[in-house]
């Protein structure tokens, strides 16, 4: 099932007209077809504000996520502008670039159509983008749109549980919980660590082995079968009560009371919860979480992480990123063993489990932040890197990342700026759909 529903508008004015315009659009719907998207068309080129109120309303009945318009030709600017208002939904404008001159008449003026509507929407201010091209590179800079367009939708209507609040004295995990909602659409559950543990408990000493075949293939190196079959009766409980609140992610208070009252630490738990896809964030941080799932939603396929930035390096450009063993057991370097350990630091480290320990796998990386402003608003920080191979630094879930752009300056920013000290770190580099997210949110870049 295609994720987004993508209304297609080719546009073409009246006195343009000729007859490679439709034979363009076939062959542009052919292309379009190979996106991630439901494209809604009306099945032929759009002249007239006739026929462009028949595309609309069929947009408006499908509940179409954006609008793609094709200026296959110059158009009047009429349309567009009253369109993106009633649907409310970005438009991205596409443009394509003019045919070898020949001395004569202009053949498309495409870029000018873009232009026009390009200053209607920016002086109303609603959410548009551009790309300019043709054929397959045409189609993968729409398709990177369409990415943003999926954060858009993927986080309205997103539930996302709060177990037990924030840990102490971490006012980064704090967040407001309405304006999250206005912003984004997202909603919260308060839930209980009572609740979780009690479900825990029972799942725990019911017959029979829990259900986290997700656990399965993770070795234990020093933990119990206890404190194994305690980890996968957590997993179950998290599972179920995600069901009972229709939650689709949780941020979750991770200590200092979780140990004491269940009797193992929930970091494992966190990397099962990912792996499996139901987003989970540490030490209650709800917009820490946030920022998770919009990674997940810009790189496909790829589970982010939830990590601390612990060390900086000036000669090498680099950086370490780290926690305490939290990370999905997929991110594990090739060569090396995701394995369940004693935790390193609960109880002063040793005593109780469960961490899952391993450095992550190289490869292009964003790192990013959303975070909330001091005026009411948001922002976003991002920086892309290269994660190098890196060998098992110190306990717990370590990657070294070297920056696109210079680390000091970058740590400057990340100082002077306030930014909170956990980020989502996910493989990809997803700057463009982010900065374009953001465009389109008013939210500021850092």
């Amino acid at each position: 099932m295609k994720q987004l529903k993508v209304g297609y508008l080719p546009l073409v004015k009246g006195s343009w007209i000729n007859g490679k315009q439709e034979i363009r659009r076939k062959e542009s719907l052919e292309l379009l077809s190979g996106l991630d998207a439901e494209i809604i068309e009306d099945g032929r080129i759009v002249v007239t504000e006739q026929e462009a109120e028949s595309s609309i309303t069929r947009f408006e009945t499908e509940r179409v996520d954006a609008v793609i318009v094709h200026f296959l030709s110059f158009a009047l600017g009429a349309v567009v502008p009253a369109m993106a208002k009633r649907l409310g939904v970005p438009v991205i404008f596409w443009s394509e670039p003019e045919p070898p001159w020949d001395g004569g008449r202009i053949q498309k003026n495409s870029f000018c159509g873009s232009n026009c509507n390009a200053h209607a929407l920016w002086k109303m201010r609603l959410p548009y983008a551009f790309v300019y091209g043709e054929g397959t590179d045409a189609v993968e800079a729409l398709a990177c749109r369409l990415r943003a367009v999926a954060v858009l939708r993927g986080l309205r209507n997103l539930r996302i549980g709060s177990v037990g609040g924030r840990v102490p004295g971490f006012y980064a995990s704090n967040y407001d919980e309405l304006r999250l909602l206005e912003t984004f659409g997202v909603s919260t559950e308060k839930i209980t660590m009572l609740e979780v543990v009690e479900t825990a408990k029972k799942i725990f000493d019911a017959p029979g082995e829990p259900e986290a075949a997700v656990a399965d293939p993770i070795p234990s190196d020093g933990i119990d079968e206890v404190e194994r079959r305690k980890l996968k009766a957590l997993y179950a409980a998290f599972v179920e009560i995600a069901k009972k609140y229709r939650v689709d992610a949780f941020a979750i208070r991770c200590w200092p009371e979780f140990g004491d009252l269940y009797g193992i630490g929930v970091c494992a738990l966190i990397g099962l919860l990912n792996e499996s896809g139901l987003i989970a964030g540490c030490e209650g941080d709800m917009i820490g979480t946030l920022s998770m799932k919009v990674a997940a939603i810009l790189s496909p396929g790829e589970t982010p992480f939830f990590c601390d930035l612990i060390n900086f390096d000036e000669s090498e450009n680099t950086g370490v990123v780290w926690h305490c063993g939290a990370a999905a057991p997929s991110l594990c370097r090739n060569g090396c063993t995701p394995a369940f350990r004693k935790h390193s630091i609960i109880d002063g480290g040793g005593v109780k489990g469960v961490s899952c320990e391993f450095p992550l796998k190289p490869g292009r990386v964003t790192l990013l932040r959303l975070g909330e402003d001091r005026d009411g608003g948001y922002r976003l920080f991002m920086a892309a890197g290269t994660a190098l191979e890196t060998p098992q630094l110190l306990r717990g879930t370590p990657l070294r990342i070297r920056f696109d752009q210079p680390v000091r300056p970058m740590i400057e920013k990340i100082i002077d700026n306030g930014i909170e000290h956990h980020y989502a770190l996910i493989h990809g580099d997803i700057t463009a759909e982010l900065a374009l997210y953001a465009k389109w949110q008013n939210i500021a870049i850092i």
